[in-house]
Protein backbone atom coordinates (compact mmCIF):
# COMPACT_ATOMS: atom_id res chain seq x y z
CA UNK A 1 0.00 0.00 0.00
CA UNK A 2 3.00 2.49 0.95
CA UNK A 3 4.46 1.25 -2.69
CA UNK A 4 1.19 2.18 -4.56
CA UNK A 5 1.12 5.76 -2.47
CA UNK A 6 4.61 6.10 -3.12
CA UNK A 7 4.64 5.20 -6.88
CA UNK A 8 1.39 7.66 -7.07
CA UNK A 9 3.18 10.58 -5.55
CA UNK A 10 6.13 9.93 -7.95
CA UNK A 11 3.79 10.14 -10.96
CA UNK A 12 1.93 13.54 -10.37
CA UNK A 13 5.55 14.84 -9.25
CA UNK A 14 6.82 13.78 -12.81
CA UNK A 15 3.90 15.01 -14.52
CA UNK A 16 4.41 18.11 -12.59
CA UNK A 17 7.49 18.99 -13.46
CA UNK A 18 7.14 17.80 -17.23
CA UNK A 19 4.92 20.19 -17.11
CA UNK A 20 6.45 23.20 -15.71
CA UNK A 21 8.77 22.53 -18.51
CA UNK A 22 6.27 22.45 -21.08
CA UNK A 23 5.71 25.72 -20.11
CA UNK A 24 9.06 27.08 -19.32
CA UNK A 25 10.51 26.20 -22.46
CA UNK A 26 11.44 29.28 -25.06
CA UNK A 27 9.88 28.52 -28.34
CA UNK A 28 12.27 28.87 -31.39
CA UNK A 29 9.56 29.53 -33.71
CA UNK A 30 9.73 33.23 -31.86
CA UNK A 31 11.51 35.87 -33.48
CA UNK A 32 14.37 37.37 -32.05
CA UNK A 33 14.20 40.19 -29.51
CA UNK A 34 15.77 43.70 -30.86
CA UNK A 35 19.32 44.15 -29.10
CA UNK A 36 18.04 47.86 -29.49
CA UNK A 37 15.30 49.95 -28.72
CA UNK A 38 15.29 53.34 -28.74
CA UNK A 39 13.28 54.91 -25.99
CA UNK A 40 11.94 58.44 -26.86
CA UNK A 41 12.08 61.07 -24.39
CA UNK A 42 8.79 62.68 -23.96
CA UNK A 43 10.65 65.81 -23.57
CA UNK A 44 13.10 67.52 -21.44
CA UNK A 45 12.71 69.74 -18.36
CA UNK A 46 15.64 71.84 -19.03
CA UNK A 47 18.10 72.37 -21.97
CA UNK A 48 21.79 71.78 -21.46
CA UNK A 49 23.50 74.46 -20.24
CA UNK A 50 26.61 73.39 -22.15
CA UNK A 51 26.87 75.82 -25.23
CA UNK A 52 28.77 73.15 -27.24
CA UNK A 53 25.45 70.76 -26.57
CA UNK A 54 22.82 73.17 -27.69
CA UNK A 55 24.88 74.11 -30.70
CA UNK A 56 25.36 70.36 -31.83
CA UNK A 57 21.60 69.45 -31.43
CA UNK A 58 20.43 72.69 -32.87
CA UNK A 59 18.26 71.34 -35.77
CA UNK A 60 17.55 68.03 -34.73
CA UNK A 61 13.86 68.21 -34.34
CA UNK A 62 12.19 65.97 -32.65
CA UNK A 63 15.19 64.46 -31.80
CA UNK A 64 16.43 67.00 -29.45
CA UNK A 65 15.73 65.77 -26.21
CA UNK A 66 17.62 62.14 -27.11
CA UNK A 67 20.41 64.41 -28.72
CA UNK A 68 20.74 66.52 -25.41
CA UNK A 69 20.65 63.39 -23.08
CA UNK A 70 22.66 61.84 -25.42
CA UNK A 71 25.86 64.57 -25.08
CA UNK A 72 25.47 65.09 -21.82
CA UNK A 73 26.62 62.09 -21.00
CA UNK A 74 29.68 62.64 -22.19
CA UNK A 75 32.48 63.26 -19.85
CA UNK A 76 32.75 66.96 -18.87
CA UNK A 77 36.10 67.38 -20.77
CA UNK A 78 34.48 66.35 -23.92
CA UNK A 79 31.72 68.69 -23.33
CA UNK A 80 33.61 71.62 -23.23
CA UNK A 81 36.00 71.14 -26.40
CA UNK A 82 34.20 70.87 -30.21
CA UNK A 83 36.52 68.13 -30.92
CA UNK A 84 35.96 65.99 -27.88
CA UNK A 85 32.52 66.74 -28.35
CA UNK A 86 32.25 65.55 -32.01
CA UNK A 87 34.68 62.40 -31.42
CA UNK A 88 32.15 61.36 -28.42
CA UNK A 89 28.72 61.74 -31.05
CA UNK A 90 30.78 59.54 -33.51
CA UNK A 91 31.39 57.13 -31.21
CA UNK A 92 28.39 56.34 -30.38
CA UNK A 93 26.64 56.23 -33.36
CA UNK A 94 29.32 53.76 -34.37
CA UNK A 95 29.08 51.58 -31.15
CA UNK A 96 24.77 51.80 -31.89
CA UNK A 97 25.47 51.12 -35.32
CA UNK A 98 27.51 47.72 -34.52
CA UNK A 99 24.18 46.47 -32.12
CA UNK A 100 21.87 47.16 -35.47
CA UNK A 101 23.82 45.22 -37.55
CA UNK A 102 23.83 42.44 -35.01
CA UNK A 103 20.05 42.70 -34.84
CA UNK A 104 19.77 42.41 -38.85
CA UNK A 105 21.53 39.21 -39.02
CA UNK A 106 19.32 37.70 -36.23
CA UNK A 107 16.41 38.53 -38.07
CA UNK A 108 18.03 37.33 -41.48
CA UNK A 109 18.61 33.69 -39.23
CA UNK A 110 14.71 33.80 -39.22
CA UNK A 111 13.60 31.03 -41.44
CA UNK A 112 9.41 32.74 -42.08
CA UNK A 113 10.84 36.29 -42.34
CA UNK A 114 9.36 37.80 -45.32
CA UNK A 115 11.37 38.16 -48.59
CA UNK A 116 11.13 41.83 -48.81
CA UNK A 117 11.66 42.50 -45.91
CA UNK A 118 14.82 39.91 -45.97
CA UNK A 119 15.60 41.70 -49.02
CA UNK A 120 15.73 45.31 -47.45
CA UNK A 121 17.50 44.31 -44.45
CA UNK A 122 20.29 42.67 -46.51
CA UNK A 123 20.18 45.72 -48.33
CA UNK A 124 21.03 47.58 -44.93
CA UNK A 125 23.37 45.25 -44.07
CA UNK A 126 25.54 46.36 -46.98
CA UNK A 127 25.19 49.94 -45.98
CA UNK A 128 25.91 49.30 -42.31
CA UNK A 129 28.62 47.24 -42.81
CA UNK A 130 30.97 50.31 -44.48
CA UNK A 131 30.18 52.78 -41.81
CA UNK A 132 32.52 51.94 -38.83
CA UNK A 133 35.57 52.93 -41.39
CA UNK A 134 33.80 56.18 -42.15
CA UNK A 135 33.43 56.92 -38.81
CA UNK A 136 37.02 56.01 -37.94
CA UNK A 137 37.84 57.99 -41.13
CA UNK A 138 36.09 61.21 -39.73
CA UNK A 139 37.91 60.64 -36.27
CA UNK A 140 41.11 60.12 -38.02
CA UNK A 141 40.26 63.76 -39.89
CA UNK A 142 39.26 65.47 -36.72
CA UNK A 143 42.42 64.21 -34.45
CA UNK A 144 44.40 65.82 -37.54
CA UNK A 145 42.00 69.07 -37.68
CA UNK A 146 41.39 68.32 -41.19
CA UNK A 147 37.44 68.99 -40.49
CA UNK A 148 36.44 69.32 -44.08
CA UNK A 149 37.43 65.77 -44.69
CA UNK A 150 35.79 64.57 -41.41
CA UNK A 151 32.17 66.65 -42.70
CA UNK A 152 32.86 64.29 -46.10
CA UNK A 153 32.90 60.98 -44.14
CA UNK A 154 30.33 61.67 -42.58
CA UNK A 155 28.15 63.01 -45.15
CA UNK A 156 28.67 59.69 -46.98
CA UNK A 157 27.80 58.22 -43.49
CA UNK A 158 24.72 60.01 -43.35
CA UNK A 159 24.39 58.71 -47.05
CA UNK A 160 24.55 54.92 -46.56
CA UNK A 161 21.85 55.23 -43.57
CA UNK A 162 19.56 56.70 -46.48
CA UNK A 163 19.85 54.00 -48.48
CA UNK A 164 18.92 51.61 -45.82
CA UNK A 165 15.92 53.60 -44.78
CA UNK A 166 14.78 53.63 -48.54
CA UNK A 167 14.56 50.13 -48.89
CA UNK A 168 12.67 49.77 -45.81
CA UNK A 169 10.20 52.27 -46.89
CA UNK A 170 10.08 50.45 -49.92
CA UNK A 171 8.82 47.15 -47.92
CA UNK A 172 6.73 49.33 -45.67
CA UNK A 173 4.39 51.05 -48.52
CA UNK A 174 4.49 47.31 -50.49
CA UNK A 175 3.65 45.76 -46.72
CA UNK A 176 1.03 48.57 -46.51
CA UNK A 177 -0.57 47.85 -49.80
CA UNK A 178 -1.36 44.21 -49.08
CA UNK A 179 -2.54 44.81 -45.99
CA UNK A 180 -0.46 43.47 -43.55
CA UNK A 181 0.70 44.03 -40.05
CA UNK A 182 2.60 42.30 -37.47
CA UNK A 183 6.76 41.69 -36.54
CA UNK A 184 7.89 42.39 -39.86
CA UNK A 185 6.37 46.18 -40.37
CA UNK A 186 6.83 46.88 -37.22
CA UNK A 187 10.46 45.67 -37.41
CA UNK A 188 11.16 48.15 -40.60
CA UNK A 189 9.38 50.91 -38.13
CA UNK A 190 11.53 50.32 -35.39
CA UNK A 191 14.62 50.25 -37.50
CA UNK A 192 13.87 53.17 -39.58
CA UNK A 193 13.38 55.49 -36.76
CA UNK A 194 16.74 54.42 -35.55
CA UNK A 195 18.08 55.38 -38.11
CA UNK A 196 16.51 58.98 -38.32
CA UNK A 197 18.23 59.18 -34.51
CA UNK A 198 21.32 57.87 -35.84
CA UNK A 199 21.06 60.38 -38.49
CA UNK A 200 20.48 62.98 -36.14
CA UNK A 201 23.64 62.30 -34.31
CA UNK A 202 25.76 62.20 -37.64
CA UNK A 203 24.01 65.77 -38.03
CA UNK A 204 24.81 67.23 -34.13
CA UNK A 205 28.72 65.86 -35.15
CA UNK A 206 28.43 67.73 -38.42
CA UNK A 207 27.46 71.12 -36.15
CA UNK A 208 30.16 71.10 -33.75
CA UNK A 209 32.54 70.69 -36.71
CA UNK A 210 31.41 73.75 -38.66
CA UNK A 211 31.35 75.22 -35.06
CA UNK A 212 34.94 74.97 -35.11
Amino acid sequence: MKNSAMSCKLFFLSALLLGLGLIAAPTTAGRPSLHLQLHRIQKISKLSGDPLVKAACAGTAEFEPECVSTLQSAPPHQRADGDGLAFFALRFVEDHAVNITTDIKKFLAVPDLAPLLQSALSDCMDQYNPLDDLIEDAINAILAKAYSDAEQFIDAAITDINQCDAQLKAHNSEEKAENKTGEDVQLAKNLTEFNLFLKKMLSAAMNILKSN
